[in-house]
């Protein structure tokens, strides 16, 4: 295949870094199906997102460049954007093409000496060598490489597109293995204590609303975690939520979460509040009634509207205009029914995607009201590195400052043969211990049906 000669004048023209857009029509396969090709050739360097709607995929290989550890904070990360974003030639802007980091921040700053997250624990982004998008009923490949001299720009174009086409001929084996999974949940009555302790403080006179408690189980298979069945089984599972898998070494962080933090185009940001939980009925009239029950329950009602008036507050300071609150509807998953409320405001042409990302994080929906307090308290109580769980995870594209994130619930990471999953819920005034138990045992499921693990109690 000969170098295009759009790509030979790009050189010419000074440029040492190239994001080369291109349909591709040859491509019948899903992007999950891409995605599953890529993994002998690039295990632990992939990803996957779609959006609820099921209209928009990401799936990327390689690592063209990585930000990790202390390059992964916001700041760092933007810093980078507006350092590269002039150096780089791309030949399209087709909505999530081309330049575009993929990866996550870190909740916050806490280590934990036993590391059950690799090098994404503090964060982790990377700019894949190959991108796949499929939106609009298209599907699109992006190259991204550099080049210092005109003999490596034909060299790596060749290189590539060989390699790409190698890794879309791999021939799939139909893997059916049944696995033994044994789960357990993790310090049960310690944390049982520590929402008693939350509860006592947020009777007492003062600022603090709301604490987002988060607890773990612990999985262990007799055979490796296969992140491709996974994603397959979660799909088959689970509807209205954004899928993604993760990888950064032998680690990979895998999630169905229906909760967005903020999609940014170039004239709107857009949001959306999740808060206030209850369980699936097991027939039509059941499940009305428990949604009905959501609908009004007051405890309910108040740990969503803490949620929705910190994010109206956060987004009219980014989009300079009053926003109005409506009332929630239902989102119903398959385990779990959630009040829910999109929000969305102009967006002020100055400001910068990720510093969105950066005020709205964590939403009271995951950290609390207000924010620093419940941070605070967090870092003191919480016995847990939550790592990427709970925090953003999303793309944001290099050259024109738009993406999406989404917040990391419903979500689990492996390495090997064990794995952790997370749930949190959020505590206010009135919470009961015992209740909040079951909310987060609710939360466990989808992930725990995805890894092939059963719904039976194994808490101590």
């Amino acid at each position: 295949m000969s170098i295009p000669k759009e790509l030979e004048q790009a050189y010419e023209n000074g440029y040492r870094q190239f994001s080369w857009v291109k349909e591709i029509n040859e491509n019948t396969d899903s992007l999950r199906t891409s995605f599953e090709k890529g993994q002998k050739a690039f295990k632990g360097e992939r990803f996957y997102w779609q959006t609820p709607d099921n209209n928009f995929t990401l799936v990327g290989f390689g690592k063209e460049k990585e930000l990790a550890h202390d390059q992964a904070s916001f700041e760092q990360v933007d810093t980078f954007i507006l350092g590269e974003k002039d150096k780089i030639y791309q030949n399209h802007s087709i909505p999530g093409t081309g330049a575009i980091l993929f990866g996550g921040f870190a909740f916050d700053s806490k280590y934990s000496e036993q590391n059950d997250w690799g090098i994404m624990e503090q964060g982790l982004f990377y700019l894949p060598t190959f991108l796949l998008t499929e939106t609009a009923g298209k599907q699109y490949l992006t190259l991204n490489f550099s080049a210092e001299n005109k003999e490596i720009v034909q060299q790596k174009w060749l290189e590539l597109t060989s390699q790409f086409a190698k890794v879309m001929a791999t021939q799939l084996i139909e893997k059916k293995e049944t696995v033994q999974i044994k789960a357990e949940e993790i310090a049960v009555s310690e944390w049982m204590t520590v929402v008693d302790e939350t509860v006592a403080k947020l009777r007492e006179a003062g600022p603090l609303e709301k604490v987002v408690l988060a607890r773990r189980m612990e999985v262990k298979s007799d055979r490796p975690f296969q992140a491709d069945i996974i994603l397959k089984n979660l799909q088959q599972q689970q509807t209205n939520t954004y899928f993604f898998v993760f990888e950064a070494d032998e680690h990979v962080f895998i999630g169905a979460t229906p909760e967005r933090l903020l999609k940014a185009s170039k004239k709107t940001f857009s949001t959306a509040s999740i808060a206030g939980s209850v369980s699936r009925g097991t027939t039509e009239t059941e499940d009305d009634a428990l949604g009905n029950y959501l609908l009004n329950d007051m405890k309910n009602k108040q740990e969503h509207k803490i949620v929705v008036d910190r994010i109206i507050k956060e987004l009219e300071k980014m989009t300079g205009t009053s926003i109005e609150t409506q009332k929630p509807e239902l989102l119903k998953n398959r385990d779990i029914q959630h009040l829910h409320l999109p929000i969305e405001g102009q967006r002020q042409k100055a400001y910068r995607f990720l510093k969105g990302i950066q005020q709205l994080h964590p939403t009271p929906a995951l950290g609390g009201e207000p924010k620093e307090l419940a941070l605070a308290w967090l870092k003191e109580h919480e016995q847990l590195d939550r790592g990427l769980y709970g925090a953003p995870i999303g793309w944001v594209a290099i050259k024109e400052d738009v993406g999406e994130f989404a917040v990391g619930i419903r979500s689990a990471v492996f390495s090997e043969k064990i794995g952790y999953l997370y749930a949190g819920c959020g505590i206010v005034k009135n919470s009961q211990a015992e209740q909040e138990r079951i909310e987060t045992k609710i939360k466990f499921q989808p992930m725990l049906r995805g890894v092939g693990g059963d719904d039976h109690d194994k808490s101590k």
